[in-house]
């Protein structure tokens, strides 16, 4: 190791005397200037960068500019042109000139009622495809302008006198100091206060008001100071931190989306409600939801605190007894289905699992009262919807509270995306539930689906339940097609239709080998040939090596094998014929939920309230994100956002963006080397 010389650096202080108070300062690296607000005039000095008239700052070359008539509390560069603004409520634009004799500045444009009362703050929002300037007042509003000086939009009926604003680049939003306790964030893109979606200040204590906000974009720093207490707190970017934060009013059990556009999630909750969420057009943080309930009725809403309460304590005990205890031979059967049936009069069913099936529009929900309900989009109402104006159009009207005077290109762009996508009025003209099918008596715990391009001539949906049975639906004319009957001839002709020794906790399709597997409490995985004919559904293999619940099972495509996740904190990547575990991770905690990455292959795993990102070749995790405050219990990737999202039982639920595989340095260097 060479020994290293490093170079002490002194620093000076330069003190350049005005004599008058001095309110607000900028530079413009254009011009090499140096502008500085003050009482009624504002004061432009020449940088001396050589210090050749003995100061930073060349004071014989200043010259003043006496347009405001109280003091300039905000200046402003961008490129050539220079911003200010007063409290005699003026906004004003300077051409700056290019001959270094100049000294004055000419006046481009200037608002003598920018806003209602004086103002207190300007800053500069630089966006990919815009610049736009924001204006904070003692009116309590913002405003945002174009570059000449137009005003596009208007914020008001904040709680008091806009204090500080802060444009944070490493998220694109501005920060806004107005009296509360934590900022309101505001979407630049948009134009929406977008607070209630991001996580930032959900879990930030309440305290004093902060007052002034800086960011340091190089290191992606926010430092925000209380003047009452002179308290300093300092935030920095995580980007392994939620997007957004989308609240329902339940647990939420299980989530699926749409690939279509426009993209739905569907998240179903432990009450018996689904949730159909939408992200607006015009921001990345918000998103409209709709609600729908079969099961409300007046006499259950004042008892569904209590029995959600129950159900869940029952979920999170998992009794292994309970499995065992289901009988579902024949002479038993009709007991489990009266226990069944007099429990849906006292309370509404959960949903345990949901897949979306995009060639029919189709969601299948699965319950734990052993019903499976497909819900989809009312087609009788497609044509009276295109009559109609826009859902996203009526949104923007009623939704956004800021009042849009000028930039016509949203609205255009809106009208534009409409056109493109033929599909918006199908895709949301009115929600129902089509059909439930019933022949589980005991929650369902797995659901798949077998595609017509698997050479069948129709869409058929796998189930498994607690009560150990397998069932094949006919999606099309939503009936059942079939139940599985064992194919070994020694078993007892009543129980042939049991598909193993414990409950069915989850089930996956392969579509490589046109296998499906589904998990036990027996603690084996069962991996059997599929087929419409039920008796004709081979056993291929078993998989055993977990030693508790196994909770998850997978089919990864990428590497063509299969993949579990069990309560024992380990999960296992299966060889083809099952004979052994090839690789096994311990995740220190309970395995809820897995999904797949499908663009890299990346395993996600929701152990206890953390998703952990798994490399699928090392097992190694290179991502963690927290933030979740009880148990997740789905994942979903979506590949056309890069993102993943989260449902938990903390009634949440959270968008991440999607892990990004940094460059082989290895590699780098070789080509750098060939080249």
């Amino acid at each position: 190791m060479e020994k290293a010389e490093v170079k002490n650096e002194e620093y000076y202080c330069c003190v350049v005397t005005l004599n008058a108070s001095v309110f607000c300062m900028a530079i413009n690296h254009w011009r090499h200037q140096f502008i500085c607000g003050f009482k009624k005039q504002l004061r432009v000095f020449a940088l001396d960068v050589k210090k050749d008239s003995g100061h930073v700052l060349d004071l014989e070359t200043c010259f003043t500019d006496r347009r405001h008539k109280d003091i300039v509390s905000a200046v402003v560069c961008i490129d050539t042109r220079i911003y200010s603004a007063g409290y005699d409520k003026k906004f004003i634009m300077y051409n700056t000139s290019s001959y270094p004799n100049s000294k004055t500045l000419q006046v481009v444009y200037c608002n003598t009622n920018a806003h209602d009362a004086g103002i207190t703050n300007l800053m500069v929002v630089q966006e990919h495809e815009s610049t736009r300037l924001i204006t904070g007042s003692f009116d309590k509003s913002v405003r945002v302008w174009s570059q000449d000086g137009q005003l596009i939009m208007k914020l008001p009926h904040f709680a008091q006198f806009i204090s500080s604003l802060c444009f944070v680049p490493c998220v694109n939003s501005v920060w806004i100091c107005s009296g509360p306790p934590n900022p309101s964030v505001f979407d630049p893109s948009s134009g929406e206060i977008v607070s209630e979606s991001v996580e930032t200040f959900q879990t930030h204590e309440s305290g004093q008001p902060f007052h002034q906000l800086v960011c340091i974009p190089e290191t992606n720093h926010v430092i925000g100071s209380s003047r009452q207490h002179r308290d300093v707190t300092v935030w920095k970017y995580n980007k392994m931190g939620c997007v957004a934060v989308l609240q329902s009013k339940q647990p939420v059990e299980c989530l699926t989306y749409t690939q279509k556009e426009p993209i739905l999630f569907f998240s179903g909750h432990s009450d018996g409600t689904i949730l159909k969420w939408e992200r607006q057009q015009s921001s990345y943080f918000l998103y409209s939801h709709e609600v729908f309930n079969m099961f409300e009725t007046p006499s259950r809403r004042m008892d569904r605190s209590s029995t959600n309460k129950v159900r869940r304590n029952i979920s999170c005990q998992k009794a292994h007894s309970a499995y065992h205890l289901i009988d579902v031979a024949l002479s038993g059967e009709k007991a489990s289905s009266g226990v069944t049936a007099s429990n849906k009069t006292v309370q509404p069913p959960s949903f345990t699992r949901t897949v979306f099936v995009e060639e029919l529009d189709l969601l299948v929900l699965a319950a734990d009262n052993g019903n499976i309900y497909l819900w989809g989009f009312d087609d009788s109402l497609s044509g009276i919807l295109k009559m109609m104006p826009s859902k996203r159009s009526r949104e923007q009207d009623n939704a956004r509270r800021f009042e849009v005077l000028l930039d016509q290109t949203v609205n255009r762009w809106c009208s534009a995306a409409e056109e493109e996508n033929g599909s918006v009025n199908d895709r949301v003209s009115g929600f129902i539930c089509k059909k439930v099918l019933s022949h589980h008596v005991q929650p369902v715990g797995g659901i798949a689906v077998v595609r017509r391009d698997q050479g069948y001539s129709t869409d058929y949906l796998i189930s498994g339940g607690w009560d150990r049975r397998i069932c094949v639906w006919d999606l099309q004319v939503g009936m059942l097609h079939n139940t599985f009957s064992n194919t070994a001839p020694e078993e007892r002709s009543n129980i042939q239709e049991l598909a193993c020794d414990g409950a069915i906790l989850d089930l996956a399709y392969c579509p490589k080998w046109n296998e499906f597997a589904y998990s036990s409490s027996d603690g084996m995985i069962y991996v059997r040939h599929f087929s419409p004919i039920t008796s004709e559904m081979k056993l291929m293999s078993v998989l055993q090596g977990h030693e508790a619940d196994i909770t998850a099972v997978l089919w990864h495509s990428l590497l063509n094998k299969w993949l579990s996740g069990s309560e024992d904190g380990s999960i296992c990547l299966w060889n083809k014929d099952g004979t052994k575990c090839e690789q096994s991770l311990v995740a220190h905690g309970a395995v809820n939920c897995l999904c797949i990455d499908r663009v890299n292959g990346y395993i996600l795993a929701g152990i206890q309230e953390s998703l952990r990102v798994y490399d699928p070749e090392s097992f190694v995790q290179v991502q963690r994100n927290i933030g979740h405050t009880d148990s997740i219990r789905s994942i979903i990737h979506i590949p056309e956002r890069a993102q993943y999202v989260t449902a938990s039982w903390d009634r949440t639920l959270r968008i991440w963006n999607s892990y990004i595989k940094p460059p082989n340095r290895s590699n780098n260097m070789r080509e750098n080397a060939a080249c």
